[in-house]
């Protein structure tokens, strides 16, 4: 698949209109029909800009932008202790655009669902930051009953945070956030999953001073912030869009 074909693709499974991520890279609409027909190629920042506001950054190793998870975090609660970085605000600027932050920084009504769904995709739960995959088997109520008492600070997210706070289905694919990840996979007891293999796994990522931001407790499990779990649910695998879906009491097909 060539540039055209993956920027075309992308935008489409986004859900967004030439127009809108026109609006999102700040460029003209004619840009991007043009750069989607093949009619021009992109400058390299440019193409960059394009694939990270699609959630696929140029390279395969490409991370994930917290700056993304940030910024609608930041829209939600802005009393949360997040820094307002060159990058928070461009995504500020970015969803500000096309109308889903208003002028005062905060999610526009009506708005909310659309926002925690592009900051998921810009920040896929595969791409972030330091995230290791270990072997499936344990659940992620037994991970928490085993790093809790041990005192390894952790914070559930995904489907299985999302149905503590709205029962609808079970979970999928386990992924916490803890303060040291090899320490928490000693403490379960994780085997590493190999890197270049596919198929259910359980994921461990280290707090990033963002996405472990504001969590709670339910039924004694560590969660992370419901609106950190639906960006979560977005951006993962599997049924975890569907378990958003739920989450935000759409309807789901």
């Amino acid at each position: 698949m060539d540039l055209a074909e993956r920027i075309s693709m992308l935008r489409r499974v986004n859900g967004l209109s030439a127009r809108q991520l026109a609006a999102l890279v700040d460029v003209a609409p004619t840009t991007v029909t043009r750069i989607e027909s093949g009619a021009v190629s992109p400058s390299f920042d440019l193409a960059q800009e394009i694939l990270t506001v699609l959630g696929e950054p140029i390279g395969f190793t490409g991370a994930a932008d917290v700056g993304a998870i940030a910024a609608a975090r930041l829209a939600f609660d802005p009393t949360l202790g997040i820094e307002m970085t060159p990058a928070v605000d461009a995504w500020r600027q970015r969803w500000a655009r096309i109308g889903l932050i208003d002028d005062r920084g905060r999610t526009v009504a009506g708005k909310e669902a659309d926002l925690l769904f592009r900051a998921g995709r810009a920040a896929r739960l595969t791409r972030r930051a330091g995230a290791v995959g270990f072997k499936a088997g344990a659940t992620a109520f037994e991970l928490a009953d085993a790093l809790g008492p041990a005192g390894v600070d952790y914070a559930v997210t995904g489907d299985a945070a999302a149905n503590l706070y709205r029962s609808s289905a079970g979970e999928a694919w386990p992924v916490l956030y803890v303060e040291d990840v090899e320490r928490a996979a000693q403490t379960a007891g994780l085997v590493r999953k190999d890197p270049v293999s596919f198929g259910m796994r359980v994921t461990l990522i280290p707090f990033d001073g963002v996405c472990e931001l504001g969590r709670t407790t339910i039924d004694d499990v560590t969660v992370v912030a419901r609106d950190q779990v639906v960006i979560d649910a977005y951006g993962g695998i599997d049924r975890m869009a569907e378990q958003a879906d739920i989450l935000l009491g759409r309807r789901v097909a």
